[in-house]
């Protein structure tokens, strides 16, 4: 397991950190993932010959928010 930081833009709230957070826990691999809001950030522990940035960034930009690596 690794874990990786990610950056969110578009994120305002605890229910936009909530839903990325439910998104991103969908892809394979993804063992957990945690957004702070205030710091519109994202952690997440994950099999890392599993997932992919790319397999999160289109996760999370299906609910309407964009991710980079931080």
């Amino acid at each position: 397991m690794a874990t990786y930081e990610l950056n969110i833009a578009g994120m305002h709230c605890i229910d936009c950190a909530h839903s990325i957070e439910a998104a991103l826990k969908t892809v394979p691999g993804v063992d957990q993932a945690h957004v702070h809001d205030l710091k519109r950030q994202a952690q997440v522990t994950a099999e890392a010959s599993t997932v992919s940035v790319e397999q999160w960034r289109e996760a999370v930009k299906d609910t309407g928010y964009e991710v980079s690596p931080a």
